[in-house]
């Protein structure tokens, strides 16, 4: 006898082997038994759920002549005709390949007689939501009243598409996703039905791997049994037709991720692509391990996790206990957006690599909730461990080229300052900085050694980010005013003092403001990690003075092709 596929030889033949599919099914039932039959069906639902069989079903149905219970007998003429495949009153059409005007008009021209035998013409068109508006159009109206003896019956995955008009025609039935459980159930019971041994792993694997669609469920155990041939099937050999890999790699994966250890992370990627495994299967697997890691988190333990192993739900357990919510949905939405890029991308790896790579930075990531925290963590484990920091890049001093850094002396640092300034006096000697600039100023004393010199580099960063810098402090009102009626001056003369320019109807309410002068200082210090001394000044002052919005430095420098790079915020 000539093979068939595992699906098509277990296709079911009645309604009530047709499973994951209840509600549909009594109600199909129910219509048949009563004969109230409607003459247009829409059946909608994801691939391998039982459009199709539903639909060849009910179109026995209503042609049998001996009905059991709504169900067709499938022992009568009718029945086997319509099984054969040789019956005139059952017309199955694809329009994915027929899906011109042409095609509905001799649908049309051939409704106009009735069956030759049996009691109903039947129309099965499938992925209905193919045809042409033309085609539509020609056929809306034989579908709103067609003779009473014919049937149709739409199928389509993509309801969406279809017209208003079509769905208000139609008695429409939404086929749903069937639970991992029901497909368990129907694969042990194929394979007991046709002598297949399997590991209770194995087939819970296939369940989940089919994603709610028998048919799929059926296919891969048919593709697993032909490469293991009389032998039992487990969950490695499973693993192993599929392409993909064991929850313990996508486990570690996670820990690496979590860790920050991209070196491992890439490295076990790269093996996964030795082994002969598809870029994208490796990006899905992994997106549904942490998808199943957020559910397991999120709803303690019950829903579809009731479906897991138990020592998967101890290693979910582990995880979930490790990570939060936000950083695994953090790594969802990396992992989904590479996905959809490499739909059409011809350097697949490199995305891929770029991406795991932002899994073990996430603060790089600017939507991670979590960056600003994990940036922390990881800048308190180095100190702890006694390690030095990196410097910042992206900060003045990563441009700084000139004397400062050729003697040693590499700028500012706000725990032991030793920058000597333009003047020539030494920053790091409180006494020189407290009598420099003690009188006019109000601007509370510096503790902790935080430092008061302010470099040429790190002005240019102040005054570019001046408006924010006001618009943050306590008193909206003349943050304000300070954003939008200041300017921020800056002199080599005197490295420790920031001047701060106003308009001379400003210069008197606020210059004599200790409270505003507190504030200000404390904004600079949070910001930019120095607490120089503060001094408002009129703009007549400014024109007198020697104070320069841009230290001259700076300009020079740049004359000569150093940059120093602004952070726009």
């Amino acid at each position: 006898m000539k093979y068939q596929a595992l699906y098509r030889t277990w296709r079911p033949r009645v309604f009530d082997d047709v499973k994951g599919q209840d509600v549909i099914v009594r109600t199909l039932k129910n219509q048949v038994k009563t004969g109230r039959i409607a003459h247009a069906y829409l059946f909608c639902g994801s691939r391998g759920t039982g459009k199709t069989t539903c639909a060849k079903i009910l179109a026995q149905a209503v042609n049998c002549f001996h009905p059991v219970d709504g169900n067709p007998c499938c022992a009568c003429e009718s029945c086997l005709s319509i099984q054969e495949g040789r019956s005139i009153n059952v017309i199955e059409m694809d329009a994915a390949s027929r899906n011109g005007v042409d095609d509905f008009r001799r649908i049309i021209d051939e409704i106009a007689y009735p069956p030759g035998e049996g009691k109903k013409k039947v129309y099965i068109i499938d992925e209905v939501h193919m045809l042409s508006s033309a085609a539509f159009n020609a056929f809306l109206k034989t579908l709103e009243e067609p003779p009473d003896y014919a049937v149709f019956i739409l199928a389509t995955t993509d309801p969406q598409k279809l017209l208003p008009t079509v769905l208000s025609r139609c008695q429409r039935y939404d086929f749903r996703r069937i639970p991992a459980g029901v497909i368990e159930a129907r694969l042990q019971e194929v394979f007991d039905a046709e002598g297949i041994e399997a590991d209770e792993e194995a087939v819970r694997f296939i369940a989940r791997r089919a994603e709610g669609g028998l048919r799929d469920a059926l296919s891969i155990a048919d593709r697993c049994v032909s490469f293991f041939p009389g032998e039992r099937l487990s969950a490695g050999h499973i693993l192993e037709v599929l392409g993909t890999s064991d929850t313990s790699v996508w486990r570690s994966m996670l820990h690496d991720a979590a860790d920050g250890n991209a070196a491992s992370l890439i490295r076990k990627f790269d093996q996964m692509l030795m082994d002969g495994k598809d870029v994208r299967q490796i990006i899905s697997d992994f997106t549904w391990f942490l998808r199943d890691l957020l559910i397991f988190k999120a709803s303690g333990g019950s829903s579809e996790t009731d479906q897991l192993l138990e020592e998967d739900r101890a290693d979910l357990l582990e995880d979930a206990g490790t990570l939060d919510e936000q950083q695994i949905m953090y790594y969802i939405e990396v992992l989904s957006d590479l996905s959809s890029s490499l739909r059409n991308s011809v350097n697949r790896r490199v995305l891929s690599e770029i991406a795991l790579i932002n899994l073990c930075r996430p603060e790089s990531g600017k939507a991670f909730p979590g960056s600003m925290e994990a940036r922390i963590a990881r800048i308190e484990a180095q100190l702890e461990n006694g390690a030095a920091l990196p410097r910042a890049r992206g900060t003045a001093e990563d441009g700084m080229t000139d004397e400062r850094r050729l003697t040693g002396q590499e700028g500012l640092r706000s725990a032991s300052p030793s920058f000597e300034g333009a003047s020539g006096s030494s920053a790091s000697d409180p006494s020189s900085a407290a009598s420099s600039r003690s009188q006019g100023s109000g601007t509370p004393d510096a503790g902790g050694g935080v430092s008061r010199v302010v470099v040429p580099e790190l002005f240019q960063r102040i005054a570019s980010q001046w408006k924010q810098t006001m618009s943050s402090l306590p008193n909206r009102g003349r943050g304000e005013v300070l954003a939008n009626c200041s300017e921020v001056s800056f002199s080599e003369d005197e490295p420790d003092t920031l001047f701060i320019t106003l308009e001379d109807n400003w210069y008197r309410p606020l210059a004599n403001d200790k409270t505003l002068l507190g504030n200000l200082s404390d904004a600079i210090e949070a910001k930019y990690g120095v607490r120089p001394l503060i001094r408002f000044v009129n703009r007549s002052q400014t024109q007198a003075g020697n104070l320069l919005r841009i230290g001259s430095r700076v300009e020079a420098l740049q004359r000569e092709g150093i940059l120093f790079p602004i952070e726009v915020e």
